[in-house]
C-alpha cells in the first residue's frame, strides 16, 4: 500500500513535463515585409512532405517563413497593394513549398477550370524564381484560385513592351515565354475571405549550379482582376531596365535532393491499310513496319543536361493555329511546340532569331548539351535531318548549333552564336556576336552577323547588323531601333521574317498617374515614328519606302476600365523585284 504514491507521482509529472504533439506550442516562422526592404529570405526546412489539397494545415506551414507588405505595380508603383497577401515559404530535401494566402472582399476573385497556361483573364499568383541569382532570367510558376497551372521562362532581352491601344497595360517587363511545361503540383480553393493556394516545386524541375548551400532570386506578383492591378512582394519600380533585378533572395537553401534524373520516352509506331479483297465481303489488310523511336534526358548535374532523340514520333504535338499575314512581304511564324526542341529553349535565344529549331522538320537523331557553367550559358545542339528536308531528296541535312552567353557584371551579357546547315556539297554558316549593358533606367544592345553560304560552285556572305537603346522610365519611356539586313544574308538554321531591308525607329511615350483613389489612374500619350529602306538604298541614302507616324494616347481608369484612340499614318512603297 506504501508503495502505491511512489508509483504515481512519477508518472503524472513524466505527463506533465512532456507535452504530446498536439498541445506543443508551434513557433511561427520569421515575417518579411517587402515594404519594409526585409527581402533576404532565410527558409526554414522541414522533411514532412505535405499533401497539395489546397489546406494549409500541416504544422510546417505554421513555421514557414512569411512573405507580406505587398506593393502596387501597375498601373501605379511605389504606393501599398490594397488588397493583402501573404505568401509562405519553406523546403523539405526533394522540393519548394509554398503556401498563398490571397484576401480579397467576398464575390470578387476571379477563378474558372481554364485550360494550361490559360489564366491571364483569372486573378492569379505568379512565382519567378531565379534559381541562377544573375537577374537575367528566372522560372516562372504561376496558379489561378484553383490551382490550375501556368508556367514558362522569362529571359530578360530588352525587347519592346507597349504600343497600340494596350500600351498602358504594359506591366514594365518583358514577356514569359509560355512554351516549356514543368513538372509540379498545385492545388487551390477559393475561401469566404480570398482564396488559398497549395504549391510544391520539385527541385529535379529545376536548374541551379552545383555547391552546398544555395540563394535563388525570387519575387511574387499578384494580379488582382477585379481592379486590374498587379502587385508585387518587394517593392519593385516601374522606373528600371531589368523587373528580376528587384527580387529578393532564398537564403541557406542546403542539402537540396534531385536524385538521379533520367527520363526515357521510347516510342512505337505502326499502321495496316486495309482494302477489299479479291472476292465480294472479303478485306485485304497490309501492316507496315512498326517504326522504333524514343528519346532521352539526363541530368549530369544540377545545372548541366544532355539530351537525345532518335527518330521521334511528334503525333501528339498541338497543331498550328491558322494564321493570315496582311503583308506578303513578310513570312509567317510558327512557334516550336515539339517537346525535345522547347525544354531549355531559351539557352538558344537570339536577337533576330538566328536559330529557329522547326527548321529541323523530322529529325532522324538529334541530341543537345544545356546549362549553366562557370558564368557561361551553354546551347549545342546536333541534329540529322530527314531526306525528305532536302532539295534534293537525296542528301540528309546536318545541322549543327552553339550559343553561349557570358554573365558581366550584374545585369549584362554578351553572347556569340554559330549555325551550320550542310546538304552534300552545299551548305550555310551564320557566326554572329550580341551583347547588352545594363545601367539604370538604361539599356543598350547590339548584334553584329554575318551569312556565308555556298550552293553548287558559287558562293557569298552577307551581314546583319542591330543596334537598340531603351530608357525605361517611370515617366518617360524612349526606344530607338537601327538595323539593317542585307538581301543576301540567309539563314538556313533561323528565321528571318523578311531580308532585304533596314528600319529606323523611335518610340516616346509619357506616363501622368493620378492621386491614389481617383477616376483616372494613368494616362500615357505615345509618338511612334518609323522608316524602313531597302537595304540598298539605305546604304545609297535613296529615300525610305515606307514610312510611319503613330500618335496614341491611352487612359487607364479606376476599376480597370480603358479607353484607348489614335491616329495613323502610313506610307507604303512596292518592292521592286516582287512586283516586276
Amino acid at each position: 500500500m506504501s508503495l502505491l504514491p511512489l508509483l504515481v507521482v512519477p508518472l503524472l509529472l513524466t505527463s506533465v513535463g512532456t507535452p504530446s504533439a498536439a498541445t506543443r506550442r508551434i513557433e511561427p516562422g520569421p515575417v518579411y515585409d517587402g515594404r519594409s526592404g526585409k527581402t533576404k529570405v532565410s527558409v526554414p526546412r522541414a522533411e514532412r512532405a505535405p499533401v497539395i489539397d489546397g489546406m494549409l494545415d500541416e504544422p510546417e506551414w505554421g513555421t514557414a517563413s512569411v512573405l507580406t507588405g505587398f506593393s502596387q505595380f501597375f498601373p501605379t508603383d511605389g504606393v501599398a497593394a490594397q488588397d493583402s497577401t501573404e505568401v509562405l515559404v519553406w523546403y523539405s530535401g526533394t522540393a519548394l513549398h509554398v503556401g498563398v494566402r490571397a484576401h480579397a472582399a467576398p464575390g470578387s476573385v476571379r477563378a474558372t477550370l481554364a485550360d494550361r497556361d490559360r489564366i491571364t483573364q483569372d486573378d492569379n499568383i505568379q512565382l519567378f524564381l531565379g534559381t541562377y541569382n544573375d537577374s537575367r532570367q528566372a522560372l516562372v510558376f504561376a496558379v489561378n484560385p484553383f490551382g490550375i497551372q501556368s508556367d514558362g521562362v522569362l529571359t530578360e532581352t530588352g525587347a519592346a513592351t507597349g504600343g497600340g491601344f494596350a500600351s498602358t497595360t504594359t506591366r514594365a517587363r518583358e514577356a514569359t515565354d509560355l512554351a516549356p511545361d514543368y513538372v509540379w503540383r498545385s492545388k487551390g480553393r477559393v475561401t469566404d475571405r480570398g482564396y488559398e493556394v497549395e504549391i510544391a516545386i520539385p527541385f529535379k524541375s529545376l536548374r541551379y549550379r552545383n555547391g552546398d548551400v544555395h540563394t535563388w532570386q525570387l519575387n511574387v506578383v499578384r494580379t488582382v482582376q477585379s481592379t486590374g492591378h498587379e502587385q508585387t512582394w518587394t517593392a519593385t519600380k516601374r522606373a528600371s531596365a531589368s523587373f528580376l533585378a528587384q527580387s529578393g533572395t532564398l537564403d541557406g537553401l542546403r542539402d537540396l535532393q534531385r536524385g538521379v534524373t533520367v527520363d526515357l520516352i521510347p516510342t512505337v509506331t505502326s499502321s495496316a491499310f486495309g482494302g477489299q479483297g479479291a472476292t465480294p465481303g472479303s478485306w485485304r489488310y497490309d501492316t507496315q513496319r512498326p517504326d522504333i523511336g524514343g528519346s532521352a534526358r539526363w541530368g549530369i548535374t544540377s545545372n548541366l543536361t544532355l539530351s537525345g532523340t532518335a527518330n521521334p514520333d511528334f503525333s501528339q504535338v498541338e497543331a498550328d493555329a491558322t494564321q493570315f499575314s496582311p503583308d506578303p512581304r513578310i513570312a509567317v511564324f510558327f512557334a516550336e511546340r515539339r517537346p525535345f526542341f522547347l525544354e531549355s529553349q531559351e539557352q538558344f535565344s537570339t536577337p533576330n532569331r538566328l536559330i529557329y529549331t522547326r527548321r529541323i522538320s523530322q529529325p532522324i537523331f538529334a541530341t543537345k548539351l544545356t546549362g549553366k557553367q562557370r558564368g557561361f550559358d551553354i546551347g549545342v545542339l546536333s541534329a540529322v535531318d530527314s531526306r525528305e528536308a532536302s532539295v534534293t531528296g537525296r542528301e540528309s541535312p546536318l545541322f549543327n548549333i552553339v550559343r553561349l552567353q557570358r554573365d558581366v557584371g550584374k545585369q549584362s551579357r554578351l553572347g556569340f552564336v554559330y549555325t551550320d546547315r550542310t546538304e552534300g556539297r552545299n551548305w550555310n554558316r551564320v557566326v554572329g556576336v550580341d551583347g547588352r549593358l545594363v545601367r539604370g533606367v538604361y539599356s543598350v544592345q547590339a548584334q553584329a552577323v554575318r551569312s556565308f553560304t555556298r550552293t553548287g560552285d558559287e558562293s557569298g556572305s552577307a551581314p546583319l547588323w542591330d543596334l537598340s537603346a531603351v530608357r525605361n522610365g517611370r515617366a518617360f519611356y524612349a526606344r530607338y531601333v537601327l538595323n539593317g539586313i542585307s538581301r543576301d544574308f540567309d539563314a538556313q538554321s533561323g528565321f528571318i521574317a523578311r531580308p532585304g531591308i533596314a528600319n529606323i525607329s523611335a518610340t516616346h511615350r509619357l506616363n501622368l498617374f493620378g492621386k491614389p483613389g481617383a477616376l483616372v489612374e494613368v494616362f500615357s500619350p505615345e509618338v511612334y515614328v518609323l522608316g524602313r529602306y531597302q537595304y540598298a538604298d539605305f546604304v545609297t541614302r535613296r529615300p525610305a519606302q515606307d514610312a510611319q507616324l503613330h500618335l496614341r494616347t491611352n487612359t487607364r481608369l479606376r476599376g480597370g476600365w480603358q479607353v484607348g484612340a489614335q491616329w495613323l499614318r502610313e506610307e507604303f512603297g512596292f518592292d521592286r523585284d516582287l512586283y516586276a
